[in-house]
């Protein structure tokens, strides 16, 4: 029953109508009843001291009449005091409490004595009274009022004769004037309450409804058609007396609905660059190999990938050359987001197409990508790559570095039985960059000893810069240590010690840039289940390889 009633519409006029008149009625009220209470009071006082007056005027009159058995002057009397129009019946007894003289309005009180008035303990209170002669008596359901003394001779100082009871006056006046009044008092509040309630009800429909309840019937309609995506504003109101709480109310919301459509109109544009990114992150994604012991001919390589947003800038990728050789290069561009991955994009369909150059070595690649960089992106948007070439069969890894970290050879050193992290330091600048000082677009190219079981380790910059929640970063001399710390049966159990390492130091912290890293083993054996199609159309004896001894700076 409750949970229906709350259901129920009630308009706010009519609950603001209902709450004012109920203020109002119990103002009214409390009013009233300290009103009559303070009415009732005056009036009774007013009533008491009247009648006592009278009263107490008459009683030595009509002690010497009785004294005298002058009826005529005790009539007299009686007489001047029934003129009080409240006053019902006087009477007159004797000490014997017989009437001796009486007059009434209403009732016939010739055969009454004093105990149709009093009770015995109230006559022997009234005959026991000192020092106050009258005695009062209020008869509350007859709204009624009985006044009484004891009558006295007058004392003789010459016989010496003390004065001695020789009769009783009793006077009754009615208080149902007081309780008209009253009656009256509570017409006039009821009225007055009326009037007020259809006051306060008119003032509500009008004045209230026009000031408070149209407006925020407005918004009501306002709200609902934001709810059918409809952002229409509400007309301002036109105050007379400035502007108030609900003038406040329309202005925030109308700007609420400005700011709704722009929020709107920043999302759609937040997810069309989301749609955009993730649709770069998937390009992104199909550039990279994704590698776990991949075994190409006699290299095994294995890598990790981990952007920094929906698309990166870091790249990586192999291409199998005649003779059982290997290309692979990695690369990092400034900064991550869609610009860089597009920067990525164009870098990939450039190494795409070596397999129709009539030469390949790692620095004539750096060379053309330095212009395929400086040429595709806009001018604050480099590259870093190590690019090199790895022959199984003279043993031998032929490189090229363009400004980024140097990679590490790993490999055991049978005399000391130990396991080594050597550095392929070798120097060049970043692609796409030039200045005054560089007009030779020249990089170096070194080479080194590269046997079956040796392993390049490659790696972008996002791995070393990682820091934990104390901002410390991982450093090359931790990834160093991680890669000495065994001997690993594969690649992908020293790409998995890694990513495990990196890890446990960043303690689930966001990483700032890509991290990737890239494990090429050279293995004893030849593999030929990974084959490639584009090698196989131009491997005709049109590919020509660097001599290793020509031009080649040696790493000892």
């Amino acid at each position: 029953m409750v949970s229906k009633f709350r259901t129920i519409k009630i308009p706010l006029t009519v609950k603001i109508a209902t709450s004012l008149i109920f203020i109002i009625y119990f103002v009214i009220g409390i009013y009233t009843f300290f009103d009559i209470k303070s009415i009732r009071h005056a009036m009774e006082l007013e009533a008491k001291t009247n009648t006592q007056s009278a009263f107490t005027s008459a009683v030595p009159i009509i002690e010497n009449g009785i004294w005298g058995l002058d009826k005529t002057l005790v009539e007299t009397a009686l007489k001047q005091i029934l003129k009080n129009p409240i006053v019902d019946s006087v009477i007159v007894l004797d000490e014997n409490e017989n009437i001796f003289s009486f007059l009434d309005r209403e009732t016939d009180v010739k055969n009454y004595t004093l105990n149709n008035f009093f009770n015995e303990n109230e006559i022997i209170e009234l005959n026991n009274k000192s020092n106050n002669r009258i005695y009062e008596k209020r008869l509350i359901n007859e709204e009624k009022v009985i006044i009484t003394t004891v009558l006295y001779s007058k004392e003789n100082h010459i016989r010496k004769v003390s004065a001695f009871k020789i009769g009783y006056f009793i006077m009754t006046y009615s208080t149902k004037n007081i309780s008209e009044a009253i009656n009256k008092t509570i017409n006039k509040s009821i009225f007055l309450s009326f009037i007020l309630g259809a006051v306060i009800l008119i003032t509500s429909f009008l004045y209230i409804r026009q000031l408070i309840i149209l407006p925020l019937t407005d918004l009501e309609k306002s709200s609902l058609k934001i709810a059918q995506n409809e952002f229409i504003q509400t007309k301002k109101r036109m105050s007379v007396f400035g502007e108030d709480e609900i003038d406040s109310l329309i202005n925030n919301f109308n700007h609420m609905v400005v700011q709704i459509i722009k929020f709107i109109d920043e999302q759609k544009e937040q997810q069309r660059m989301t749609n955009e990114l993730e649709m770069a992150r998937i390009v992104q994604e199909s550039l990279i190999p994704n590698a776990k012991n991949l075994r190409v001919g006699y290299f095994e390589i294995s890598s990790f990938f981990q952007a920094a947003s929906e698309c990166g800038g870091d790249w990586w990728h192999f291409y199998p050359l005649a003779h059982n050789k290997i290309l692979i290069m990695l690369g990092d561009v400034t900064g991550h987001g869609t610009p860089s991955g597009m920067l990525t994009a164009a870098v990939k369909g450039y190494c795409d197409s070596i397999y129709s150059k009539n030469e390949i070595n790692p620095a004539k690649i750096l060379e053309e990508l330095d212009i395929v960089v400086r040429h595709s992106g806009d001018k604050d948007h480099f590259m870093t790559m190590f690019a090199a070439i790895i022959d199984p069969h003279a043993e031998i890894i032929i490189f090229a570095n363009a400004a980024h970290n140097f990679p590490f050879l790993i490999n055991k050193d049978k005399e000391k039985n130990n396991i080594k992290a050597s550095s392929l330091v070798i120097n060049g600048k970043r692609l796409g960059y030039i200045n005054d000082f560089e007009k030779d677009n020249i990089f170096e190219i070194s080479s080194h000893k590269f046997s079956a079981g040796d392993i390049l380790f490659i790696y972008s910059d996002g791995i070393v810069d990682a820091k934990n929640k104390n901002k410390q970063l991982y450093s090359d001399r931790r990834l160093r240590k991680a890669l000495v710390s065994k001997e690993f049966k594969n690649t992908s159990e020293m790409i998995d010690t890694i990513v495990n390492d990196l890890n446990s130091f960043a303690e689930n912290e966001e990483f700032d840039d890509d991290v990737t890293f890239v494990c090429c083993k050279m293995c004893a054996d030849k593999d030929t289940t990974y084959t490639h199609e584009m090698l196989k159309y131009f491997e005709k004896d049109k590919l020509i390889y660097p001599n290793p001894n020509k031009n080649l700076k040696i790493v000892s």
